[in-house]
């Protein structure tokens, strides 16, 4: 009877552990002091239901498969018209019944989920943008993440003329929702739908309307400007259940709850070997039970701690491809893309680059195997689905990523010409093409400027160098390779880092310490300095054997400066330039790179004003200030041997982890206007 006992409670808790393993639940609830009808929609798996009734402070249970995709609202005033088509004044679904088959009509306060398999990580919102007509609050089961939602007044927050009411009588009437601008209106600058769907309108084009400040400013945190998906768009990690409360505010506290049911005492039990046989028989069902148990709490922790080591493992796996707009590959297509990883392209401090080509064998691609890391996988995912939304003809377009565990690759287009740096030696290692040249400095500098000022989030590259800028066939730059990449907000200036990132000799002195200013996007501005003096020669070895300074160790900026302020700024190029515009286009660039290295961030321009120096006229602008910072330099041995070292690192070594400090930046936005780099410096 025991071992009968024994496998029943076996069966029963796997069922249980498999339904739990299967599916997520909803528990909706109903606080409202009137009947509402929740309603639900789906994108990808189902619910057990897709519409139901709860009268006031009732609650029911509906369950999801494990990664539902979809919306959540609650209707209001349903009744049955008289060819008994079922009809809602708020959230109707147009299904002529109590199950919706369709979506909301508007407005509508919508719960917006994206479920992970396997307690990953799950993405929800409540979102207002389609108009509010019930307050509504998301809970994640699990206690760490955010509760969301929005629960207004409706008298005191919608503005008069967007305010949809409810006829009682001729006489008599009631708010009931709250409508859009846009629905008002139907203009389309405040009909934004976001980026990347069709007729969509670009931010800068995007207004905020009165209705989108009002439910800002009144329900923080909840979906209600097209544009805010990554201030208003939550995660939560490893909580299978939600709970959906209408009207969250509108009562205290929930019933007493009932009271236990009296219980008889027991009848005493006869006595004599009759009632011994009973014992052992009870000591052995008790004992048979006990041993049961043992063995279901062992095996529901082995199975617990083996779920949880996948999780940690597999996080983000079913659901990434709702985030990021790019295909997706596993790591075998990779390997067959590469041939196994046979034509190496480059390698770097992050990842090795390989020559491949997509699956139809209809494109060359570059692919870029990350480095084993315990990054977090979610930091991975955001920053590949932010670099997957740029798009300009200066950043290398990303064709697609892999991501397995910790495995990691991004594909992204083939550059036939190469890196810089390879393209300069190999093109033009006997004489420069100097309009060329001035050609791919503008196109870097117009995409840094992109990165910095016109992407939804603003992309601080941290690692600018000839590497990381390639060729098309067209000789046209792209910055590529954002493996340091940091995001931040557009309107944000402070960077918190925990490491300094970049390579050595094009790094900014502010990323390794705060003395020398705040970490941000003029921490770009100086590596591209760096950058378009090296395009010029100006870091040509010979120039350390001819140097006219005494000194036997000199930055190779100097020298530049020197002649500038000496007024032999072409002596270095005279036996490369024989046109005057060239002549003019290398001045302006030696210029422009000087700016670029101003060891004080805020004597750096932006990149804005960067684009607008190179395309404006040579006269017009101002010597900058000599750089303070040697970094690196040129030394000449005794012997004559040139060697290139560096105050901070290795040359050429990528610095990501040299140390751990936090770098705050300066607040420099509203400063930049103030800075003057034009005088006459062309004559």
């Amino acid at each position: 009877m025991a071992k009968a006992f024994q496998l029943i409670l076996l069966l029963a808790f796997a069922s249980h552990f498999l339904v739990f393993v299967m599916s997520r639940s909803f528990t909706i609830e109903n606080k409202c002091e009137y009947t509402i009808w929740p309603a639900s929609y789906d994108y990808s798996g189902s619910l057990d239901t897709t519409g139901i009734v709860l009268g006031e402070g009732e609650t029911r249970t509906i369950n999801a498969t494990s990664t539902w995709i979809g919306r959540l609202w609650g209707r209001s005033l349903c009744t049955t018209n008289s060819t008994g088509a079922f009809l809602c004044a708020t959230g109707d679904c147009s299904s002529g019944d109590i199950e919706c088959l369709g979506n909301a009509t508007q407005p509508t306060t919508v719960a917006e989920f994206n479920l992970a398999a396997d307690g990953g990580l799950d993405y929800y919102d409540v979102s207002v943008i389609d108009g509010y007509n019930l307050p509504l609050l998301v809970t994640p089961e699990n206690q760490k993440c955010r509760s969301i939602g929005c629960d207004i007044d409706m008298n005191k927050t919608c503005p008069l003329e967007l305010m949809m009411n409810y006829s009682i009588s001729t006489a008599s009437n009631y708010p009931i929702a709250c409508r859009t601008t846009c629905q008002k209106d139907q203009l389309p600058n405040q009909c934004c739908v976001g980026i990347n769907v069709e007729k969509s309108v670009p931010p800068k084009d995007c207004k905020r309307t009165i209705y989108s400040n009002t439910f800002n400013e009144a329900c923080p945190g909840a979906y209600s400007y097209a544009y805010d998906t990554n201030i208003s768009t939550f995660t939560c990690f490893n909580s299978s259940n939600f709970a959906i409360t209408f009207c969250p505010s509108s009562r205290s506290s929930m019933a007493e709850p009932p009271l236990a049911p009296l219980v008889s005492p027991p009848r005493k039990e006869g006595t004599g070997a009759g009632a011994k046989r009973k014992s052992r028989r009870k000591l052995k069902i008790i004992l048979g039970v006990l041993s049961a148990l043992a063995v279901i709490i062992i095996f529901t922790i082995v199975v617990k701690v083996r779920a949880n080591d996948m999780r940690k493992s597999d996080r983000n796996e079913k659901n990434i491809e709702a985030v990021v707009m790019l295909k997706r590959f596993s790591y075998v297509q990779v390997k067959k893309m590469t041939k196994s990883f046979a034509d190496v392209l480059g390698k770097g401090g992050f990842g090795i680059v390989y020559k491949g080509k997509l699956p139809d064998g209809t494109r060359d691609v570059a692919v870029k195997i990350l480095k084993d890391s315990n990054e977090n996988g979610e930091e991975f995912i955001n920053e590949v689905a932010s670099m997957s939304r740029t798009s300009h003809v200066n950043i290398v377009p990303l064709l697609g990523f892999c991501y397995e565990g910790n495995k990691k690759a991004i594909i992204y287009e083939f550059m036939p010409n190469g890196s810089l740096d390879k393209f300069i030696l190999e093109k033009m290692s006997t004489k420069k093409e100097w309009k060329m040249l001035y050609n791919i400095a503008v196109g870097v500098s117009r995409g840094l400027e992109y990165l910095h000022n016109r992407c939804i989030t603003r992309i601080v590259h941290f690692d600018i160098k000839p590497q990381n800028i390639l060729i098309d066939r067209e000789f046209c730059p792209k910055i590529s390779d954002f493996g340091l990449a940091k995001l931040c907000k557009n309107n944000e200036s402070i960077i918190s880092m925990l490491d300094a990132r970049g390579t050595a000799g094009y790094i900014a002195p502010e990323v390794f310490s705060k003395n020398f200013g705040g970490v941000s996007h003029k921490s770009d501005v100086y590596s591209y300095g760096m950058v378009v003096l090296e395009m010029l020669g100006a870091k040509n070895i010979e120039r350390a054997q001819n140097a006219g300074s005494n000194n036997n160790s000199m930055y190779f900026p100097d020298w530049i400066y020197n002649d500038l302020e000496n007024g032999e700024i072409m002596s270095f190029f005279a036996d490369k330039i024989s046109e005057e515009e060239d002549e003019k286009i290398v001045k302006k660039m030696v210029l422009v790179g000087l700016w670029c290295i101003q060891t004080n961030p805020f004597d750096r321009p932006p990149m804005n004003k960067v684009v607008e120096m190179l395309e404006g006229s040579l006269e017009a602008l101002e010597i900058p200030p000599k750089p303070r910072l040697c970094l690196p330099a040129i030394t000449v041995q005794s012997d004559g041997e040139i060697q290139e070292t560096s105050s901070f690192s290795k040359p050429g070594e990528d610095t990501s982890h040299y140390f751990q400090e936090e770098v705050q930046d300066i607040a420099e936005e509203n400063q930049d206007g103030s800075r003057s780099y034009y005088t006459k410096a062309g004559k």
